[in-house]
């Protein structure tokens, strides 16, 4: 194996694809693939890898694409992205149509370009450069698109579970979410619950008939001031927010027999779901205004979803949080890369939002993130990339394939 990789070469590398990759970009963008709709941009994905000559692809059981290319006797890498997007809302808003893939004063439109097919397509050329170059990577990279990011992940719950099974191990994953081309050692997590309140209706002409279940909601919200929450040294502090609030009368002289209010948790590592619904029932059990006949009940949501495959799947409302220590040997052999590939300090932080980077750590695979954007554009009618920095980052990807895998080896062998 050639042993003299710099990060130059990969960048000439990508140069020479340059149309090629903006081409494929734009046509991703312009397919649209909201979650459980992502069929049609799979194939082109699918044609992709094979045209770049990724040695196995293959589609797993819900959808999610796995590209491998063979490496040596490392560490495989895993690469992730996911296919899905938001739905773009009214087109009018949009400068240039939301499906367009249109390249403007260096900027490529649309929804996705951003988050995160735009990110998907510079991972798939960064890893095709060992192809292109005829270098054996250190170990087999794994190049892995997911289903059903937007709506909490499942596709990438199942992938790790079914690698797994098929007794692939990725010793490091790489998260492509947009990141500024800055590096990211994690997020904090959501657990999305609800608590419901049960009482009894009544005529609103009569409320000493029932049992009104809003006071007792309206005293929990009052308190959920009062929950101690958990501060990360890497993530911060974790924060809660009511949400939605639903009964279930639509009449406004009826008094609810039940109230539901949903919570959105944003967690640290330390806080699971079980921890989460245990801290709620003890704020709970100071809020039943009528015992016993005001009843609650805390869970976390789930729900059930139809992949492009046609399989259905029910899975809880959770991302995990993740965090990957500043000072490990992997956060730092991937900040100096970044830097030397973008000529800018890397910038070591956490992403604001959750990802798919949560359920790959939970299976016990070290992971950081990087990938090209502004993630402020995320989810907005002004999303767009910069073509430079998404040519900028297939070279990064590629030299950080090289370098992580590398580190991991040396770090493996100080320790024996």
């Amino acid at each position: 194996m050639n042993d003299i990789l710099t990060v130059s070469q990969f960048h000439d590398a990508i140069a020479g694809r340059r149309c090629q990759l903006l081409e494929f970009t734009s046509s991703i963008v312009s397919t649209p693939s909201l979650s459980g709709e992502e069929g049609d941009v799979a194939q082109l994905v699918i044609a992709e890898l094979k045209r770049l000559d990724f040695d196995d692809v293959w589609t797993d059981e819900v959808g999610n694409i796995v590209g491998k290319i063979n490496g040596g006797a490392g560490p495989a890498v895993m690469l992730n992205g996911h296919m899905d997007v938001v739905d773009p809302g009214p087109s009018d808003p949009w400068p240039h149509p939301p499906y367009s893939g249109a390249i403007v004063d260096g900027e490529l439109w649309g929804r996705g370009s951003v988050d995160m097919k735009g990110p998907v397509a510079a991972m798939i050329y960064g890893a095709a450069t060992y192809k292109q170059l005829r270098i054996q990577p250190r170990g087999d990279i794994l190049m892995t698109v997911a289903v059903m990011e937007e709506i909490g992940g499942l596709g990438s719950q199942f992938l790790v579970q079914q690698l797994k099974k098929d007794g692939i191990n990725p010793g490091l994953a790489i998260v492509g979410e947009p990141s500024n081309s800055q590096l990211r050692l994690g997020h904090r997590g959501r657990i999305e619950l609800q608590v419901k309140f049960s009482g009894r209706s009544a005529h609103a002409s009569a409320p000493h008939l029932g049992v009104n279940p809003h006071y007792a909601a309206a005293k929990f919200l009052n308190a959920l001031d009062q929950l101690p929450l958990l501060n990360d040294s890497v993530l911060g502090p974790a924060t809660i927010a009511p949400t939605l609030y639903e009964t279930d009368q639509v009449s406004a002289n009826v008094i609810p027999s039940e109230v539901t209010v949903f919570l959105d948790w944003r967690n640290v590592p330390q806080e699971s779901p079980k921890h989460a619904v245990a801290e709620l029932e003890a704020v709970l059990d100071n809020c039943l205004v009528d015992k016993p006949n005001c009843q609650t009940e805390v869970c976390v949501t789930s729900q059930e979803r139809q992949t492009w495959t046609g399989v259905g799947r029910e899975f809880a409302s959770v991302f995990p949080a993740f965090a990957t220590e500043p000072k490990s040997p992997l956060a730092v052999c991937a900040g100096e890369v970044i830097s030397e590939s973008t000529q800018k300090p890397a910038s070591p932080s956490v992403w604001e939002f959750a990802t798919d980077g949560g359920h790959i750590a939970l299976a016990q695979i070290p992971v950081v993130g990087f990938g090209p954007g502004d993630d402020r554009l995320a989810h907005t009618n002004q999303e767009r990339i910069s073509v430079n920095e998404l040519q900028q980052a297939a070279g990064t990807y590629a030299a950080l394939i090289d370098r992580l895998a590398k580190a991991q080896i040396q770090a493996r062998s100080a320790s024996e």
